[in-house]
């Protein structure tokens, strides 16, 4: 029997399919939806680039910035007509997206919005200005992306604005809506959606190819100093992402690395029925293994157990990942 996909897993097989619809619906209660459709939105904006050009616009998409990705998200009301627009809350929105403390839910949402008793919802004015910027032609001749969080709050007159720009969609123009539950959105939109489903699936292996991703970076980094060393600036700048992670998510990943470490050498030893492991990305478990030798396996993993030990011990997050990523960089070339 087919093993069922994750979400991850069947968004990435989309963009591989290169037949991504107009709309899509992600639902189901579960705190990382954001989380993987900001994901999604990276590899649709990535795909077909590589080098130092993938890695430039990958940055962009994790600064939020990119002109082709829009957000819709719900504001409170304001008698001034401008307040009434994301675009006036777009430093706090992208604020509280880089947050390294704050969990992408609503209740943060609206402590960083600093609403009092007002809910925040999505009105007309949020999307108005919706069709002027995707009748702009696309940055990189890409999609443009439209995400719709918590898209719930959206009000009848919104839903409706909206509709017709789901009806009538540029070309290339990917809208993504985001909510916990499909019956709470109006049914003509719903049905011009494809729609993915989170239940049942478990939020650690969303996480698992959260943290696989990471370690992949830290990789290419690492491999490719040895033939450019203005590398060594992209490893300084995956030290500072990493260190913005909240304190339990660098844990996760000190440990995650640790473990794939020590999968590698079992693969490069041929301890195969030891070996676990089973990317869920891109990653090219075999061809790492190859560089995990009885020569270098001890000192990696020794630095990612120091690593976790100093973060255990509130150690300065920046510091500690940036010696990290220095070290492996020097330990991953003794093989």
């Amino acid at each position: 029997m087919k093993e069922k996909q994750t979400v991850s897993e069947e968004l990435r097989a989309i963009v591989k399919s290169k037949r991504i619809p107009n709309a899509m619906l992600l639902y189901g209660n579960n705190s990382n939806k954001l989380k993987t459709a900001l994901n999604f939105c990276k590899i649709i904006l990535t795909s077909d680039e590589d080098g130092e050009k993938k890695t430039h616009l990958e940055n962009v998409c994790d600064s939020f910035s990119h002109p082709d990705l829009h957000f819709i998200f719900p504001i409170p009301s304001s008698a001034k007509t401008n307040q009434n627009s994301c675009d006036f809350f777009s430093d706090a929105w992208r604020n509280f997206l880089l947050s390294s403390t704050d969990k992408l839910t609503m209740n943060n949402w609206k402590k960083k919005l600093e609403c009092g008793n007002k809910q925040p919802f999505i009105g007309v004015g949020a999307v108005e200005p919706l069709a002027r910027k995707l009748s702009l032609t696309a940055f990189k001749k890409k999609h443009k992306i439209v995400v719709f969080w918590c898209a719930e709050r959206m009000n009848s007159d919104a839903s409706n604005k909206i509709l017709k720009l789901v009806e009538e969609p540029g070309k290339d123009t990917l809208f993504i809506f985001l909510t916990e539950k499909i019956n709470d959105l109006i049914p003509t939109l719903v049905s011009r959606c494809q729609t993915i489903g989170f239940h049942g699936l478990k939020e650690h292996d969303i996480l698992a190819v959260e943290l696989e991703i990471l370690f992949s970076e830290l990789l290419r980094n690492a491999f490719q100093i040895k033939k450019d060393i203005s590398y060594g600036a992209k490893i300084i700048e995956w030290s500072k992402r990493a260190a913005k992670l909240d304190k339990e998510n660098q844990k996760d990943f000190l440990k995650f690395s640790t473990e794939l470490i020590r999968q590698a050498y079992l693969k490069n030893i041929n301890a195969n029925s030891l070996v676990s492991f089973q990317p869920q990305t891109e990653f090219n478990f075999s061809s790492f293994s190859k560089f995990v030798s009885k020569n270098n396996v001890e000192n990696l993993t020794d630095e990612f157990e120091k690593a976790f030990y100093n973060t255990t011990r509130n150690g300065n997050s920046t510091m500690i990942m940036t010696n990290l990523a220095l070290k492996l960089t020097k330990a991953i070339h003794t093989h």
